[in-house]
């Protein structure tokens, strides 16, 4: 097909091209990423149970949107299609105002995300006796950032759990917290949560004493950081909706070229 746009134009249909092409494979990445998150973490949130959207869905969602729009751009960049690169510019800015929305979101989040922490961690921590699945994940983040409980290791103190187990324990255990909040090199004692801060069992020196309320600064970083990948992705959509608007200007200016010459060679 014959290119209806010359000079700056023609490289900037090119540039239009090339970028949608990126467009489409960073939503098949997003896609792909979304799903193996729902495949390896969707339990959860049916044991968090809070109010949050789960960010594996929201991956599929934008990265599907994505996809699609990176498609429409590449199809009406290099055929000069007026209505399809009209149909993307419009989907851009919807999808730059649901950017900002979630943008915006994410940055009033940031600043609840202490409390949401706490209530999430005093929440699963008084299920820990009764659901297996809650009874695993707490296990395993107390493991893996090596913490707690929620703001210490004595919060396990006044916990159902442990109130239980002092009842169906032939022993007289007090000061007892889960065998994952037990430091490395005291996993192999069974009873190395048991019977803390007594004159022979210093906490300090058979468990983890801090709380999993430190994981704060790692979602905060978490956060600062997909706020700034996504001030970088709402410039970069700014400017694929300015290149279009001039690609759909030149396109249309060289259309009613063509058809003022064809009424031309009519009238003569």
């Amino acid at each position: 097909m014959r290119s209806r746009v010359t000079g700056t134009m023609r490289w900037v249909k090119y540039f239009m091209f090339f970028f949608n092409v990126l467009f489409w494979i960073s939503g098949v990445g997003l896609v792909v990423l979304g799903c193996l998150g729902e495949l390896l973490y969707g339990d959860y949130k049916n044991i968090t149970q809070t109010g949050f959207t789960s960010a594996s869905f929201i991956l599929i969602g934008v990265g599907s949107v994505t996809g699609l729009l990176g498609f429409a751009g590449c199809y009406g960049a290099i055929r000069e299609n007026y209505f399809m690169l009209k149909c993307f510019s419009y989907l851009l800015v919807l999808l730059l105002i649901a950017e900002i929305a979630l943008g915006l979101w994410l940055y009033f989040a940031h600043f609840n995300l202490h409390k949401f922490l706490q209530d999430f961690l005093s929440n699963i921590l008084s299920k820990y006796e009764d659901d297996k699945d809650i009874r695993e994940l707490i296990n395993r983040i107390q493991r893996e950032h090596e913490c707690c409980g929620s703001k210490s290791y004595k919060d396990w103190y006044h916990s159902d759990w442990n109130a239980q187990r002092q009842n169906k324990s032939v022993y007289y255990w007090v000061n007892n917290v889960p065998q994952s909040c037990c430091l490395s090199n005291t996993t192999h004692l069974e009873s190395c949560g048991n019977n803390l801060d007594t004159a022979s069992k210093p906490a300090e020196k058979f468990v983890h004493t801090e709380g999993c309320l430190q994981l704060k600064g790692i979602f905060s970083k978490h956060l600062t950081f997909m706020i700034s990948l996504g001030a970088g992705v709402m410039t970069i959509h700014v400017l694929a909706i300015l290149l279009t608007c001039c690609l759909r200007r030149a396109i249309k200016h060289s259309n009613l070229l063509h058809q003022g010459d064809g009424i031309l060679l009519i009238s003569t």
